[in-house]
């Protein structure tokens, strides 16, 4: 008579931990949906009026495609997101989450421009 042996346990899953307050960077995707051409905007706002740190960018977007861009912590300035098409209100993004990689979608409608967050993972530290 056959020995049936059951598989070994598998060891328990194990969960990211949560970033630690001083991650330095932050990855903000963008997945846009529908045929209008939309553009995911990022820029620098500095902490004292008169400075102009660098760093803005402006990048469009293809349908079903993540756009996605690294953005560093910054001391001197805080970043501002947005997505924008011509003849509608531009949809801002909240503040990047440092040390999370977070995917928007991004559709263009007859009611407006919508941005709404889908995915969101911790990324590992690089320092």
């Amino acid at each position: 008579m056959p020995l049936i042996v059951a598989p070994p346990p598998q060891p328990p899953a194990q969960h990211a931990a949560p970033p630690s307050s001083d991650s330095r960077s932050a990855v903000v995707c963008v997945r846009a949906s529908g045929p209008r051409p939309l553009f995911f905007t990022g820029k620098l706002t500095p902490k004292k009026p008169g400075s102009k740190p660098p760093g803005d960018f402006e990048l469009p977007l293809k349908a079903n495609v993540d756009q996605c861009n690294n953005l560093l912590r910054s001391k001197v300035a805080d970043w501002t997101l947005s997505v924008t098409t011509p003849g509608f209100k531009a949809c801002y993004l909240p503040a990047p989450e440092f040390g999370q990689r977070v995917t928007y979608s991004a559709k263009a409608t007859a009611r407006g421009l919508a941005c709404a967050p889908i995915a969101k993972s911790p990324i590992g530290s690089w320092k």
